[in-house]
């Protein structure tokens, strides 16, 4: 069966779109952003290429490749998710020294022709869709908080009553808006996964705002290793070398969701007080000569392995 390639090039309003027929010869267009055009492109798809098998690629782009995604799950499209930092990479690969929608959609093409049928595993997913835009409105309130914070704290010495009182009001609201949204947030994961308080009880140092956070990331990545799944996150290490002599000290990658380290980081200092798996882990590692960050990091993939495996196998009794 011959094979047809798709590169989306996604942004807020169009789709810039190439596809090759294996290989040969590569043609683009540009449809709007929405269901329908989206649904049209398809039967093109089909009507031009019967009897094919398609495939196609698209960069990460927040919530803008929702609806592409979702309709290409349901029309059962083999699909992947890539990592802009891998497409930046590649691009530079074809040395190409142009840059536009349309050249970018065209090595999002190029790119997934090098791939196997195996690495299109990208899924949609619509509950991971609800918690994550939860997680993202509680992150963009928590940012707005600490910025009206920094703003009121440096016009301190400039006082305005009326003003000061206004952004006090403010701050408050965005405290009690918080504090509903978790509250929510928590009870629409629980009535999704029920399972989820288990891992809570049983995990010392495991909150449900690290669940929020990782949750997502596992029903988003459907296919993926224990060890890709670690990567993604930024826990895996990072190895820099240059030649025979050049080598700096290893460290973690740092890739991925920084929100999602710190509350492993904060998960796993909880640990070491409350959850003596943790704490043998943590101590047998230092003994053994391992510096106390090294030892630390190496519970928080531990902790993230946990959270992972348990949170799977509960869907045997779900």
């Amino acid at each position: 069966m011959s094979k047809v390639f798709v590169g989306v090039d996604v942004s807020k309003d169009t789709l810039d779109i190439s596809f090759s027929f294996d290989g040969s010869k590569y043609d683009s267009m540009t449809i709007f952003n929405n269901e329908s055009s989206v649904l049209g492109f398809f039967d093109y798809l089909k009507n031009t290429y019967k009897k094919s098998s398609f495939f196609f690629g698209y960069e990460a782009t927040s919530n803008y490749m929702h609806v592409l995604q979702k309709l290409l799950h349901e029309h059962h499209f083999s699909q992947i998710m890539i990592n802009p930092y891998t497409m930046h990479h590649y691009l530079k690969h074809l040395n190409s020294r142009k840059k536009n929608d349309v050249i970018d959609s065209l090595g999002i093409t190029k790119y997934i022709q090098t791939l196997n049928e195996d690495d299109f595993k990208t899924t949609f997913n619509q509950s991971q869709k609800t918690l994550k835009k939860y997680n993202s409105s509680i992150e963009l309130i928590r940012k707005l908080d600490t910025q009206l914070k920094n703003f009121t704290h440096s016009q301190k010495d400039n006082n305005i009553p009326y003003l000061d009182n206004a952004l006090l009001s403010l701050l408050s609201m965005f405290k009690d808006l918080k504090k509903q949204l978790e509250k929510e947030a928590q009870k629409v994961l629980i009535e999704l996964y029920p399972h989820v308080e288990t891992i809570k009880n049983d995990m010392k140092g495991v909150g449900y705002a690290l669940l929020l956070e990782l949750i997502p990331v596992f029903l988003n990545s459907k296919g993926y290793t224990l060890k890709q799944l670690q990567s993604f996150v930024g826990l895996s290490p990072r190895i820099f070398e240059s030649g025979s002599s050049v080598y700096k000290k290893e460290r973690i990658s740092k890739r991925g969701s920084s929100l999602v380290r710190k509350l492993l980081y904060m998960s796993a200092m909880v640990s070491l007080r409350f959850n003596p798996i943790i704490k043998e882990k943590y101590d047998r590692m230092v003994l053994n000569g391992k510096e106390k960050m090294v030892a630390l990091v190496a519970c928080m993939a531990h902790i993230f392995r946990a959270v992972y495996i348990k949170f799977n196998k509960g869907f045997v009794n779900v």
